[in-house]
């Protein structure tokens, strides 16, 4: 019986003395977020610009895979891939030997001819008064006129002939056609080249055309004159710009599309013939819903705004249109007079309180 006794009464002095005494927690209390600050700006509505975008690529304005006219070995090719070339500057130089000596050949039977054009003249000049008094038999003068007009005829031919020595001799020069830039040389030192062979491919680069495919649908909407403004991977977040030039006269039929042309200037010859572009066509300017570019979040590929309906913070997924100066347009995800936050921030979140702010 003492034993119970004590046992209990050591129980109940061990729980007096526990640093853990027993408490019942009271019910933890979720308290709102105060109400957050904002500063709101209503959907408005302006004119927007619109564009046609279209893909293409970049031609050379002039192009030409350069021939000879002449044949022979190639001496000289004082050209490379890249080469800048002026309008009349020498490509290749062919074995010109054979030329001179031609030229040389028809010169000297050119001044054969003429010295006998001019005795058959004067012969014809001293006998004309005689045949006037019929001192001479009027078959012997008109055999006189006869030899004179074989006489010409033969100069004629003669002179025919150094003309053509003389531009065999100039073609052993191949000269570039126009200013621009050696895409390529396709001939090498003592190569013979023959009448017609390519010797060089010549580009010019201080203009390109920007050919682009035009759907069917949009031909309406183009003319002439317009601004064209494109982009190449080449050069990315860099704006190139172009002016309408070359309309096609009719539609593909097996495309449904028009060929339009647009001359670019390229003065420092950066862009290059066959790159590809994505363009766009400036067209008549249309109403659209505007926002503040600063309104405008950015997620990866979602693009989403906040507005203030009933006190609280709505968000707004969005898509977005065309820019103009500080506004963006909204195609889709707002209407015209919704009370769109301007500076969004972390405290912006959805269905949160708000204040507004006086603007």
């Amino acid at each position: 019986m003492k034993s119970i006794v004590y046992i209990t009464f050591l129980a109940s002095l061990l729980a007096s003395c526990s640093p853990h005494p027993a408490t019942t927690s009271a019910p933890t209390l979720h308290t709102e977020p105060p109400a957050v600050e904002v500063a709101t700006r209503p959907a408005g509505e302006q004119p927007m610009p619109r564009y046609l975008r279209v893909t293409g690529d970049l031609q050379a304005a002039q192009q030409a895979m350069v021939a000879s006219d002449g044949s022979g070995k190639v001496v000289s090719a004082p050209i490379e891939r890249g080469s800048l070339v002026q309008k009349g500057d020498l490509l290749i130089k062919l074995d010109d030997r054979n030329a001179k000596l031609s030229l040389q050949e028809a010169e000297a039977a050119l001044a054969s001819t003429q010295s006998k054009l001019d005795w058959q003249r004067s012969e014809l000049t001293r006998n004309e008064p005689l045949a006037k008094t019929k001192a001479i038999a009027d078959s012997d003068f008109q055999k006189m006129k006869i030899e004179l007009a074989s006489a010409e005829a033969n100069q004629a031919a003669s002179m025919a002939r150094r003309d053509m020595a003389q531009k065999a001799l100039a073609d052993t020069h191949v000269l570039a056609p126009f200013a621009g830039t050696v895409a390529e040389r396709l001939t090498e030192l003592g190569e013979f080249v023959t009448s017609n062979s390519p010797v060089a491919n010549l580009v010019a680069l201080d203009r390109l055309r920007l050919t682009l495919n035009v759907p069917e649908t949009a031909v309406g909407q183009i003319k002439a004159g317009q601004e064209v403004g494109f982009s190449v991977p080449a050069f990315p977040g860099q704006a190139f710009t172009g002016t309408l030039k070359f309309i096609g006269a009719s539609v593909r039929a097996a495309s449904r599309d028009l060929v339009i042309e647009a001359e670019v200037a390229n003065a420092d010859g950066r862009l290059k013939p066959g790159m590809f572009a994505e363009a766009r066509i400036a067209l008549k300017e249309a109403p659209g819903i505007v926002i503040p570019s600063t309104a405008l979040l950015r997620d990866g590929n979602t693009r989403k705004v906040f507005i203030v309906l009933d006190g609280r913070i709505v968000e707004r997924l969005v898509e977005v249109g065309e820019t103009k100066g500080e506004f963006l347009e909204i195609r889709r995800g707002l209407a015209k007079g919704d009370a769109v936050i301007v500076q969004p921030n972390a405290e912006t979140t959805d269905g949160r309180k708000v204040n507004v702010a006086q603007r």
